[in-house]
């Protein structure tokens, strides 16, 4: 037998960590962005989808991100 491990290892692929704590906090920040939004003269409504959009979009990369999350290296 030999002394080489054939194993593969997961190792935490750090731009996925930065991808998930970015989007984290984006998606904190939207939350409070309605006042804010309305404040500049747009609408409930338009604001509130601008909002939405926003959410939407940090929900799916820190999906991408968590399923990236680990690199395979032998």
């Amino acid at each position: 037998m030999s002394d080489e491990s054939t194993e593969t290892v997961a190792v935490l692929n750090t731009t996925s960590v930065v991808g998930i704590a970015v989007c984290f906090v984006l998606a904190v920040a939207a939350l409070f962005a309605l006042p804010t939004v309305q404040s500049r003269g747009v609408s409930f409504d338009t604001a509130f989808w601008i909002v939405s959009a926003v959410e939407l979009v940090t929900a799916l990369g820190i999906a991408y991100f968590v399923l990236n999350l680990h690199e395979e290296r032998g």
